[in-house]
């Protein structure tokens, strides 16, 4: 006889649990038994009855094997080779796990099988060859089926076990009186075990007549689901289909579906071994699309939602269809047409941005002509405008259609200086027929941040919307750049501050919506700040509109702009590759 698996305990245990009953006498003395045995013919096997080791050593080697079988983490507590005892502990003994795992305390230890192991190895430790005629024993003295969080068993004499252990009782006597306690427990059980198998016969006969009339019911149930339904064995097989389905797949169900396959009809047959695979995985498939032939030849696309169910037959795959055929066939006209929609706009964008940057370069040289009349003046200042709006709008056309597709891996490293700088070159030129004194501190420290290769155009935006809506002979515009951490993320702060009118308290937060303008009078798109703030969060930033005085809008307006610092290792890494085209 061989020690029986921890599986194998678990489920005699299981059982009782089934039983709801405590573990009784018998069960504990059969098993207690049964582990001497089986341990006495293990370790032997194994050639610890010959070992020529210590006791301790002879005892560690016998609970390593146990460990290694999977039986349980048995580990000495306590060991005194010269009395001949043993304390040993154990967090997942197999048996009693089968009643903590369920929650079902039991009033006394239950562990017999471990104890009759740790019996044997006992004797084969402090005994040796003596080890048959031994009388050392193991108890359990705590359990973790009665709540505890691990099993304690003490290893020792019958007498020693008798004074320390107020719970252990000696097996394997052969008195009467044992004897007869363990035949009226044997005739007890015999009597449950009756009673429970005529109440086993009802409940089958009650369960079975519910599974015929479920069977019916989603039977029923199935026809009346609008959607195409099927129920598929793992060979691809389809067993039971409603009318949708069936009319889905071109089948009959009278005559073809006990032999339709919907391997058969697809156009790639590794499709199913993909779909039962993600079943085996995940338990279930949402939204799976596929390709499928009918039976009368007509292609479909499909999106199947399925999992494993089982029914009568066995194991089955339960799914639900919908066909997305037409569906498929306008989302690819709708992408094309978006394809060709994006490309007419970068196309004429690109080119308008071109004509009206050209246009204005060399505005600003007629600008500076001494021939020109003041009238001369007024015309070339309307002109100007009229491309200035033109190339605003352009451009918020092109930023706006970029930033639709960003995605966090396309950001790159940018020198903010450098950022700031081209913007200042660009709003210079958009205004060329103004006096404008932009203030920015050029030191030498180099900023970088991580953002949008369309960061540039934060900036033109905000100085463009600062030099416009003052109405000064000249202009006036503050640059500083601060580093600031915000709820643990470093950011570089650029605050471009203008002496306009200001904007309302009321009015700050409305002024990034997308077309909202504050003053009709002034030419503009509606667009500037709303790109602004999209690069911005694009960017993993803020970007929000404060007073330059506080508590008086009508002194101008600080615009505060938050951009992730790049670390070194980021800029080390974009040193290795060309920077992004900001325009």
């Amino acid at each position: 006889m061989r020690l029986l698996s921890s599986d194998f305990i678990m489920g005699l245990y299981a059982l009782k649990r089934t039983l709801r009953a405590d573990v009784g006498d018998f069960e504990k003395d059969f098993l207690f038994e049964a582990a001497m045995e089986g341990a006495r013919e293990f370790f032997s096997s194994h050639g610890c009855d010959k070992t020529g080791s210590s006791p301790r050593e002879a005892f560690d080697l016998m609970l390593k094997l146990l460990r290694d079988m999977g039986f349980g983490d048995f580990r000495v507590a306590e060991f005194d080779e010269a009395k001949g005892v043993a304390e040993v502990r154990c967090s997942n003994a197999p048996e009693a796990l089968a009643f903590q795992s369920n929650r079902d305390s039991q009033t006394k230890p239950v562990c017999a099988y471990s104890a009759g192991i740790l019996s044997w190895i006992g004797r084969l430790a402090f005994d040796g060859p003596r080890a048959a005629d031994s009388e050392i024993m193991a108890s359990e003295s705590q359990c973790m089926a009665q709540g505890n969080s691990e099993c304690r068993f003490v290893i020792g004499s019958s007498d020693y076990l008798r004074k320390t252990c107020p719970a252990f009782i000696s097996r394997g006597t052969s008195s009467s009186e044992h004897d007869l306690r363990l035949n009226e427990e044997i005739l007890s059980k015999n009597l449950e075990l009756q009673a429970l198998n005529l109440t086993l016969e009802r409940q089958i006969r009650r369960k079975t007549e519910e599974v015929w009339r479920f069977e019916e019911n989603y039977r029923s149930l199935m026809d009346l689901v609008p959607d195409p339904v099927a129920i598929m064995l793992p060979n691809g097989r389809i067993i039971v289909a409603n009318p949708t389905g069936a009319g889905l797949f071109g089948i009959d169900l009278e005559r073809e579906t006990s032999e339709a396959n919907i391997i058969s009809m697809l156009t790639d047959k590794a499709v199913w071994d993909k779909i039962i695979w993600l079943l085996e995985k995940e338990g279930n498939v949402t939204d799976f699309e596929f390709d499928l032939v009918r039976t009368d030849g007509k292609r479909l696309n499909l999106r199947m939602s399925a999992k494993f169910a089982d029914l009568i037959p066995g194991r089955c795959v339960e799914a639900v269809f919908q066909d997305v055929t037409d569906r498929k066939l306008m989302e690819q006209q709708v992408i094309e047409a978006k394809s060709e929609s994006e490309f007419f706009n970068d196309l004429l964008s690109h080119d308008i941005m071109n004509y009206t940057f050209s246009a204005l370069h060399f505005l600003d040289t007629v600008w500076k002509s001494k021939a020109l009349t003041e009238e001369d003046r007024r015309y070339l200042a309307m002109v100007t405008k009229d491309l200035q709006g033109a190339f605003e709008l352009s451009t918020s056309v092109r930023d706006l259609a970029r930033l639709k597709t960003i995605q966090e891996e396309e950001l790159v490293i940018r020198d903010l200086k450098l950022l700031i700088l081209e913007a200042v070159e660009d709003t210079r030129r958009l205004f060329s027929d103004r006096k404008t004194r932009i203030n920015f501190e050029r030191d030498t420290e180099q900023r970088y941040v991580k953002c949008s290769a369309l960061a540039n155009r934060i900036f033109t935006n905000l100085l463009t919307n600062a030099i416009k809506f003052n109405p000064a002979q000249e202009a006036a515009v503050d640059i500083t750049v601060k580093a600031v951490n915000e709820n643990g993320t470093a950011y570089w702060q650029v605050t471009i501050t203008d002496y306009g009118k200001g904007i309302q308290d009321e009015e700050k937060e409305k002024v990034f919506e997308r077309f909202h303008r504050l003053d009709q009078a002034v030419k503009g798109t509606g667009l500037g700040l709303y790109v602004a703030r999209t690069i911005v969060q694009a960017s993993g930033g803020r970007i929000w509109a404060e007073n330059r005085i506080k508590g008086d809008y009508t002194k101008g307006t600080r615009m505060a702009v938050l951009l992730r610092k790049a670390d070194e290792k980021e800029v080390a890494m974009q040193s290795k590759r060309p920077l992004a085209d900001a325009h």
